[in-house]
């Protein structure tokens, strides 16, 4: 290359290059001699904000690079541009903020020497279907053989279409896929801590169809699952946390509550107080599906020792979940005690008071008490 050549590329911020550039077309400058222009065009940044559920808004960097340049005077080099990333719009108003990736691409050079050039790229929607719109597939069999490997791939669009072809077989094809689970859930757990949001949110959607679809064949591979569903209902950014809780409503409804309690109850004491409120949440809505037989079974005194614990938790949403479950296991200790509320007042307090100090604390007794006889008094009122 001669010393021309090496000079010019590497001053090409040249200040004739055009606004207009296109990262999905290609055009050509002629070069006198040796001397090469344009095989690099000066990269341009924008600051972009877009909009998310109608008031959030992110800051998205987008990046424009031309295709190609005439080398030697009338040889033409095309650069290929691939389709990367952006930010886009999803569902009205969700927009995901997708960095910016480099591809490296080759320009020859004098018929022999070539210079790799990097290539900023954008532009790649994702949507997020609703499971109800999730059409079936064409080739099931072709899907089940690419499904682990897209899953596993480094490339995190093919781990989306994989993620939705995961969707697309529990709800269509359930039967076909059951065999495949044990090596499936893994990978739908290690996209559920991909720190892409699209990837992440993605996940979460795959896992409420696949409790949908599989209830308590899950309950062995449960665990990895749960925990990241917990962390993703109590962070931040809005969309993954309202998916995540979506997906903990559709374990709490699919899976039976016999063997889902025993997972949620470590989770009651976790340090993260977001953790605790959101397992608490989980556990007051699994109660009630025992039924009245089921919680004497698996035992009012160690439910309302639980919904003790939590009735002075430092979230209001985990104190909320205590006092509905305190309700539901004050209904079912008086029913199956043969008591109504046709008996007088000081005779069910007494009765209720004298189970609470029996398995309680007196400190966290007082507390239940003055919670039960609160609300059944406002209900009493009401219902006059």
């Amino acid at each position: 290359m001669s010393g021309n050549a090496l000079r010019d590329l590497n001053t090409l911020a040249a200040p004739e290059r055009k606004n207009d550039s296109s990262s999905k077309g290609s055009f050509t400058k002629p070069c006198n001699g040796n001397t090469i222009d344009n095989v690099e065009e000066q990269q341009r940044k924008s600051l972009a904000s877009v909009q998310i559920n109608g008031g959030e808004t992110e800051n998205v960097q987008l990046k424009k690079i031309p295709a190609s340049d005439q080398i030697n005077g009338g040889e033409t080099e095309n650069v290929q541009l691939k389709k990367i990333s952006a930010s886009v719009q999803v569902n009205g108003g969700e927009t995901e903020n997708v960095q910016l990736k480099k591809i490296p691409a080759s320009v020859q050079i004098n018929g022999g020497e070539t210079v790799n050039v990097g290539v900023e790229v954008a532009n790649l929607e994702v949507e997020y279907i609703e499971s109800e719109n999730l059409s079936d597939l064409e080739d099931v069999d072709t899907c089940l053989k690419n499904l682990l490997p897209g899953l596993d791939s480094k490339d995190w669009i093919l781990v989306v279409e994989a993620l939705n072809d995961v969707r697309r077989l529990s709800i269509f094809h359930k039967e076909r896929m059951h065999s495949i689970l044990s090596d499936l859930i893994p990978l739908v757990v290690k996209s559920l801590k991909n720190p892409r949001s699209a990837v992440c949110k993605t996940a979460i959607m795959t896992s409420t169809d696949i409790f949908n679809a599989y209830n308590d064949e899950l309950i062995d591979s449960l665990d990895p699952l749960l925990v990241q569903l917990l962390l993703k209902s109590s962070q931040d950014k809005r969309f993954v946390c309202e998916a995540a809780v979506r997906a903990l409503e559709a374990m709490t409804t699919s899976v039976s509550p016999r063997l889902l309690l025993p997972k949620l109850q470590p989770y009651l004491k976790n340090r993260n107080p977001r953790i605790r409120a959101k397992a608490s949440m989980c556990f007051s809505r699994s109660v009630p599906r025992l039924g009245a037989e089921g919680i004497k079974e698996y035992g009012i005194d160690k439910l309302i020792q639980v919904a003790a614990s939590q009735l002075s938790d430092q979230l209001p949403e985990s104190r909320e979940a205590a006092r509905s479950l305190l309700l539901e296991l004050q209904n079912v200790y008086e029913k199956s005690h043969n008591l109504s509320t046709a008996v007088s007042e000081h005779t069910e307090m007494v009765s209720w008071e004298n189970f609470c100090l029996l398995k309680l604390s007196p400190l966290s007794a007082q507390a239940v008490l003055r919670v039960t006889t609160n609300l059944t008094r406002e209900g009493v009122v009401m219902g006059s």
